[in-house]
């Protein structure tokens, strides 16, 4: 699988971050759910990895880097964009729209999850599924100072659970090919020649130096953001205080919120840790990267304080 290099468009550069098939997720993703936001439990989130349990890898890297990319605060500068991208083992592709000519988006649900309709980053709403009453799990939850623990219950009613979706783009590649030219021909029709232009030899196959040079850069810039979002976790661990859990009431849970233009009155199932109380606009749930000049631009901006 290739990379594609960075995109600049409008002082924006997205780097795009491949994913491949097999990536061997840890055992037991399934039932290893968390509750950012009190009454809403998702599953094969990659903020389980950073914030409860360092030894859980549900999802590939670059996921991680795409998923949590706004933990690093504000940044109007750069973006992380999935491709290309094939959905990891488990996972069922759940949906493929062809955007334009080149480019393709693909939509990912995890093993178990049934698909709802297509949502942005930060939102959980894409993927669910169904805790059976009285069926016992374990989730984590954090108290007051976020401190992370682990809790075992049942519901006395069936619940949905939100699943962590995984979206990228396929990008046709324009492979370059050499031609030779024959000299200039001409060819006689009733009694009127008439002269074929001459072909144009087409620059070799292969990447320029340039290409390789931007692919290194994307790659780069995807493992320094995964690199600054563990320093970032683990400075803020050091700085938490004791505290009393929260547990989840077992009364039921709530459905995935799906954040409303202007809304800032209610709690988003958005999995940044302590950005839960800002609303978010309305995305039309696809992050399109805003280089792709070809199609219309999402701009993926972070709430506003």
């Amino acid at each position: 699988m290739s990379n594609y290099s960075p995109e600049t468009h409008e002082g924006i550069v997205t780097s795009w971050a491949p994913i491949a098939s097999t990536f061997p997720s840890s055992k037991g993703c399934e039932t290893l759910f968390w509750s950012v936001v009190p009454s809403t439990l998702a599953a094969w989130d990659p903020g389980y990895g950073l914030t409860v349990d360092s030894n859980v890898h549900c999802v590939p890297p670059a996921v991680t880097s795409w998923w949590n990319q706004d933990r690093l605060g504000v940044n109007s500068l750069t973006r992380v964009s999935l491709g290309p991208i094939t959905c990891p083992v488990g996972y069922s592709t759940v949906s493929t729209e062809v955007e334009n000519q080149s480019s393709t988006f693909v939509a990912c649900c995890p093993p178990g999850y049934t698909f709802v309709a297509i949502k942005s980053l930060g939102n959980t709403g894409q993927c669910s599924s169904v805790i059976p009453a009285n069926q016992v799990i374990t989730y984590a939850a954090r108290d007051a100072s976020s401190t992370w623990h682990t809790f075992t219950t049942s519901y006395t009613t069936a619940s949905p659970a939100w699943g962590i979706q995984i979206n990228g783009y396929n990008i046709a590649q324009v492979t370059a090919t050499t031609s030779t030219s024959s000299d200039t021909s001409s060819s006689t029709s009733s009694g009127t020649g008439s002269t074929s232009p001459s072909a144009t030899p087409l620059p070799s196959s292969g990447l320029s130096t340039g290409a390789k040079a931007g692919i290194g850069i994307g790659v780069t810039l995807v493992a320094i953001a995964l690199g600054a979002l563990i320093v970032f976790i683990l400075a803020r661990r050091k700085s938490r205080r004791n505290g009393r859990a929260v547990a989840i009431p077992t009364s039921g849970l709530a459905g995935a919120y799906e954040p409303k233009s202007g809304y800032t009155d209610q709690v988003q199932v958005y999995e940044l840790d302590n950005r839960a109380d800002v609303g978010m606009g309305e995305l039309d749930g696809r992050e399109a990267p805003v280089e792709m000049q070809s199609r219309t631009p999402v701009d993926i901006k972070p709430p506003s304080h």
